[in-house]
């Protein structure tokens, strides 16, 4: 039975019974497609993944044009991931995999979920996670401490003894968040990282305390950001 309206009109029903015939009219909810890998060639990630040593995470609005830039010399690209310009890449030369994510909190749950079932999270013997996030996010008592520094960092676990230790009410989210977590919860080694700056598009300056975290982390990675300027702005890239 059809639903008891017509156009232009507004027929109330004499009976409940009507409407479980109309809701039996609505269109059904149909699930949303799941996210996939884009692997490039199955056999070569399998390849890289037995020779991966450490696993390096690094997310954030607009990262892929720094972790491009500075991270990816040598390296081949094994898969995208399904945000934005998101890109799994491994380092033979040292046996490092990168995942470079775009931060998209609405795909997070799911990104985690694929880098745990491919063994991407679980295969490496250490996993470093670096997430760049706007310092308007960094709440403290004593924010005057890092009022003028342009990017100041935090971390969870971490080695690196000049970095000091996240406090609350600071969180970490994202795909770093669920990595973190579920290789803490196996018992496996990770380290969390966070880097808060006033320019979370980076350029030459923001970026020299992260590059200078990188290779203290003993990550091969260039000595200075080579920022791009925008053409048709005043924007950094």
């Amino acid at each position: 039975m059809s639903c008891p309206f017509g156009f232009g009109e507004l027929n109330i029903p004499s009976s409940r019974a009507f409407w479980d015939d109309c809701d039996e009219d609505e269109i059904p909810s149909t699930e949303p497609e799941k996210l996939q890998l884009s692997i490039a060639s199955r056999e070569e990630l399998d390849k890289a993944l037995s020779k991966t040593n450490l696993l390096l995470v690094i997310e954030g609005l607009n990262v892929s044009n720094f972790a491009e830039s500075v991270l990816l010399k040598d390296s081949k690209k094994l898969a995208g991931i399904p945000s934005k310009k998101s890109s799994l890449h491994f380092r033979a030369s040292n046996g490092t995999m990168i995942a470079i994510v775009e931060e998209d909190l609405s795909k997070s749950g799911e990104i985690t979920e694929l880098l745990i079932s491919e063994k991407i999270a679980s295969a490496p013997k250490e996993v470093i996670t670096l997430s760049i996030k706007p310092k308007v996010d960094y709440k403290s008592e004593n924010i005057n401490a890092v009022r003028d520094e342009i990017t100041f960092l935090r971390s969870l676990g971490g080695k690196v003894n000049y970095v000091e230790s996240l406090e609350a009410p600071n969180f970490i989210c994202g795909v770093t968040a669920g990595i973190a977590s579920w290789r803490f919860s196996e018992g496996l080694k990770v380290q969390v990282f966070l880097a808060y700056t006033d320019n979370v598009a980076l350029d030459y300056l923001a970026a020299k305390p992260i590059i200078k975290l990188l290779h203290d982390l003993d990550i091969d990675c260039a000595e200075i950001y080579n920022f791009k300027k925008s053409d048709d702005s005043h924007l950094y890239m």
